[in-house]
């Protein structure tokens, strides 16, 4: 008997100690919008979402918002994204991080731009390096860099882009797909 209970317990704490798969995953779309990105394919996948329950961080490039927000398509997904609940991020490029007080003219250009004509507030940027003065400054604003936040699965803005986030719906249909501010 005394053998069977100590097997008993050591399943359990084997079992205890298995890492369990995360309860969550945050869903990014990077390279938002892409140049002639058609109205009917963003509401499908807005649609593709919806079905799954899922929220999703939409991470739009500041150089090219900074150019193409101003269009009717981009304004009208924009709209659509804050009435889902989705989140928006900004992405800075190599060009806009050449120090930190230029990125953070870069970022309160972004925030301002965003909350002005979108009505969206941004709490998430990407900046594609781990530079802590790069953190310090963005954190600053009150942004969150969230490259290196775990449980992420990102899905590029392309032609297929409907195709791959059904994919990774599907793959990760055990799991809660949220904003990534939600995992902070």
């Amino acid at each position: 008997m005394l053998c069977s209970l100590d097997s008993l317990l050591r399943a359990c704490l084997n079992t205890r100690s298995l890492a369990q798969p995360p309860k969550r995953v945050a869903l990014l779309i990077e390279g938002f919008p892409r140049p002639y990105h058609p109205i009917v394919e963003f509401a499908n996948l807005l649609y593709l979402l919806r079905m799954h329950g899922a929220k999703a961080t939409f991470v739009v490039d500041w150089q090219e918002i900074r150019q193409r927000g101003l269009s009717s398509s981009v304004a009208e997904m924009m709209k659509l994204l804050r009435h889902n609940e989705h989140e928006v991020a900004i992405k800075f490029k190599a060009a806009d991080l050449c120090g930190g007080a230029r990125l953070n003219q870069h970022a309160v250009e972004a925030l301002h731009f965003l909350q002005r004509v979108y009505g969206i507030t941004v709490e998430s940027v990407k900046v594609g390096r781990q530079r802590a003065a790069d953190h310090k400054a963005l954190a600053s604003l009150g942004l969150r860099v969230v490259d290196d936040v775990p449980n992420q699965v990102v899905v590029e803005d392309t032609d297929d882009v409907l195709v791959d986030a059904a994919t990774v719906l599907e793959a990760v249909r055990d799991q809660q797909c949220v904003c990534v501010r939600a995992l902070r």
